[in-house]
């Protein structure tokens, strides 16, 4: 009975220790800006936008509303 038990507990953590690895990791999508947008202009050129509103939007992990409509 107790090496059933054990038996049961190490399947259970191998179950779970091989779900973590064998997990699809997601990548972080790049913020849709719309063309021709303070922030869509600052991506094509490799920078970040400075623009005060985007970048408080961008610590929010969101995209500025008022500048991509």
């Amino acid at each position: 009975m107790k090496a059933l038990k054990t038996l049961t507990i190490f399947t259970l953590a191998a179950c779970m220790c091989t779900g973590g690895i064998l997990a699809e990791e997601k990548k972080a999508e790049p913020p849709k800006y719309t063309e021709g947008s303070c922030c869509d202009k600052a991506q094509k050129e490799g920078k970040k936008c400075d623009h005060p509103c985007c970048v408080g939007a961008e610590k929010d992990g969101k995209v500025c509303k008022k500048c991509n409509k």
